[in-house]
């Protein structure tokens, strides 16, 4: 039974993961990990801080959207 579970949990991780993906729910979390590999020294944002500069931008450079 520990095994069927031990199954079950890992294909939910990876479920959870490839959502994140596809959301764009991970972007706070990638983009600290590329501060802490390109900028070492860069204060790194809050999420609040990240969340508000990343829809300023998009409402800034509406590329991605048709309107």
């Amino acid at each position: 039974m520990t095994a069927v579970l031990s199954r079950a949990q890992r294909y939910a991780g990876a479920l959870r993961w490839y959502w994140r993906g596809m959301t764009g729910a991970d972007a706070y979390e990638r983009y600290v990990e590329h501060l802490a590999r390109t900028h070492p020294g860069a204060p790194v944002p809050t999420v609040k801080q990240f969340w508000r500069e990343k829809y300023d931008d998009m409402e800034r450079n509406p590329a991605t959207r048709c309107c």
